[in-house]
């Protein structure tokens, strides 16, 4: 092969490696979009890094109450809540890597905006969904399985498969927004026996 004839394949050779290098580099973030949004499922309940300052969550008006906090990952808005065991302590859990838990409300600090909500049910009612949080849903490890969350047995609870299996399981009364197979805190926000009486930003 001539020289000219060198020089054109190692030009084209170089063109192709170039472009090559050039579509990983846009490749790669939709890729890395895509391995971090499969991952972050697992950690729906954490939130880390979610704002700068939290607030206090403070007491409920009632037992059975429940809470509802802004939380992110770096891809995604997926949100928190908890259940008011009494009007001074919660049952949630917080996050990967963590056991569910009971703690005091006023100690407890998430990022707002924070809503409190009673569930539109006889106070009875409330009661043995409290009790059945507090004492079936507490030091259990943490759920990375959202997608069919209502329905597995694994001997492990996120945020939002807590709160709806408390009041499922303990007094009949299905919070889930939309009827899916699984359940997400914006699903029990948004359900029509959930009502905001409270708000803290």
């Amino acid at each position: 092969m001539s020289k000219i004839g060198k020089t054109v394949v190692s030009s084209a050779a170089s063109a192709v490696l170039a472009g090559t290098a050039m579509f990983g580099l846009f490749a790669a973030p939709a890729q890395a979009a895509e391995a971090d949004a499969s991952s972050q499922i697992g950690i729906a309940s954490s939130d880390d890094g979610a704002c700068n300052a939290k607030k206090t969550v403070g007491n409920a008006r009632n037992k059975g109450d429940i809470f509802h906090s802004y939380a992110k990952t770096t891809v995604f808005k997926h949100n928190h809540v908890g259940i008011y065991h009494t009007t001074k302590t919660i049952v949630e859990a917080p996050g990967s890597g963590q056991k569910s838990r009971s703690v005091t409300a006023s100690t407890l600090k998430k990022c707002g905006p924070i809503y409190k909500m009673y569930v539109d049910v006889t106070q009875s009612t409330r009661n043995k969904a409290a009790d059945h949080a507090y004492n079936k849903f507490r030091d259990m490890p943490y759920d990375t399985n959202f997608a069919d969350n209502k329905d597995n047995s694994n001997g492990k609870l996120n945020c939002s498969e807590l709160v709806w299996k408390a009041y499922k399981h303990g007094a009949k009364v299905d919070l889930d927004s939309n009827g899916g197979p699984g359940v997400y805190p914006d699903n029990i926000k948004d359900h029509d026996r959930t009502k905001v009486y409270a708000t803290i930003k």
